[in-house]
């Protein structure tokens, strides 16, 4: 049994991205120091490591799901905000096991696009992926989602005005 110990560093709490190990998503714990940790247990002598950023805005349907979400949340009040960075993260690596591994993934800062990951660990490592960029249609999309919402709160509003006027 290999036991596989993965340390996530400089993980923002906006930008948390989803793990995969051979392709399960796995949870990860957060530690005292402002990182995240993640044990796992394999019998394989390799395992594939995938760390993406799933955008709810990336789908077919994102208009009809952030509709919904909008009126569920009480008109957005009770809705967490979209990433207005709109940060795509897309890292893949192999990694050769021994019986106890040791894996830290230190994440950049996420200012310019290049590369997202920098690894540290004493395995043998294939470097399959390791990329991040702004996505401008995601950007496009947050846009026109803001100003749908702006302009839903200035109906909502004229429409109590309205209503209190008549009251009156």
């Amino acid at each position: 049994m290999n036991d596989v110990k993965i340390k996530l560093i400089g993980v923002s709490n906006k930008v948390k991205p989803i793990v995969m190990i051979d392709g399960q998503r796995v949870n990860y714990k957060k530690n005292e120091f402002e990182g995240y940790d993640l044990n796992y247990q394999t019998e394989k002598e390799e395992i594939e490591v995938e760390i993406y950023r799933y955008l709810e805005l990336k789908g077919k349907l994102w208009w009809l799901y952030a509709l919904i979400s909008f009126i569920v949340s009480i008109f957005g009040i009770f809705e967490p905000p979209y990433d207005k960075k709109c940060i795509v993260i897309d890292c893949k690596y192999t990694f050769k096991l021994q019986e106890q591994s040791d894996i830290k993934i230190r994440f950049q800062t996420l200012k310019s696009e290049g590369k997202c990951v920098e690894v540290e660990t004493n395995l043998e490592m294939q470097e399959l992926k390791n990329s991040y960029y702004v996505d401008k249609d995601l950007k496009k999309r947050w846009a026109i989602l803001l100003a749908f919402k702006i302009v839903c709160w200035v109906l909502i509003l004229v429409l109590v005005i309205i209503l209190i006027s008549k009251l009156i």
